[in-house]
């Protein structure tokens, strides 16, 4: 009867300590991918910031060509420009979907990873 006694202990403080280090290894992994996605968040929006301080400096070369080239180069300037100008709304929308896109995989790698962790966890061992 003891005997049994001390199983049933032994199983029920194993089972426990197995619920502990499953907690834990969900709370690290977490923890890990939120890390990772404010990296990946705070990278594209330095590049956005870099490109769109890289659309000034060109839109204020355009205006400095403008005014020593005369009214006739002045068309072709703002069509330059206005191509620039689409051109970044182009990549800055393809950065947002990327950096989203990223973001979805990582969370269903993240959910993954705690299944897997889960089952190991819950797997009987002999």
């Amino acid at each position: 009867m003891e005997k049994e006694t001390l199983n049933e202990a032994a199983k029920h403080m194993i089972e426990s300590l197995r619920e502990a280090n499953q907690a834990v290894a969900e709370s690290v992994i977490a923890a890990r991918g939120v890390e990772v996605l404010k990296s990946h968040a705070e990278g594209t929006q330095a590049l956005l910031q870099e490109l769109d301080q890289q659309t000034k400096k060109q839109q204020e070369a355009f205006l400095k060509l403008e005014q020593e080239l005369g009214q006739d180069v002045r068309q072709q300037l703002e069509q330059q420009m206005q191509k620039q100008q689409e051109n970044f709304r182009k990549l800055a929308q393809e950065l947002q979907l990327q950096a989203q896109n990223q973001q979805e995989a990582f969370q269903k790698l993240i959910q993954a990873s705690m299944e897997v962790s889960k089952n190991l966890l819950h797997t009987p061992r002999s």
